[in-house]
């Protein structure tokens, strides 16, 4: 007896929730057509992800190369600033020195 205040609890729950169930149970009945309906779907999902994966690599492969390019052209403008600092000291020392062959002077 002390099973069945406990079995009318789990009735007037089921009661509550009765709507739900049957299609639960429908889907359980036909799992064929659901299965055939969504495999389309989630093959084109599948090869619409591995395409964006795709252009994803051809994009980062892209993006490393620019990488490379800037990576390139930061070395030579130092080099370049090196080589400017170079020559406007070696300008400077021209100007400082005396001209022995300035007829000026």
């Amino acid at each position: 007896m002390e099973h069945a205040p406990h079995a009318e609890h789990v009735e007037q729950g089921d009661y509550k929730k009765r709507p739900e169930r049957p299609e639960h149970v429908e889907r359980r009945q036909s799992p064929e057509p659901v299965q055939h309906h969504k495999t389309p779907a989630i093959t084109d999902a599948i090869e619409q992800v591995n395409r964006v994966i795709e252009e994803l690599k051809h994009s980062l492969e892209e993006m490393e190369e620019v990488l490379e390019t800037l990576e390139l052209a930061e070395r030579q403008k130092i080099d370049d600033e090196r080589e400017i600092q170079s020559l406007q000291r070696a300008l400077r020392q021209l100007h400082h020195r005396p001209r022995e062959h300035d007829p000026r002077h």
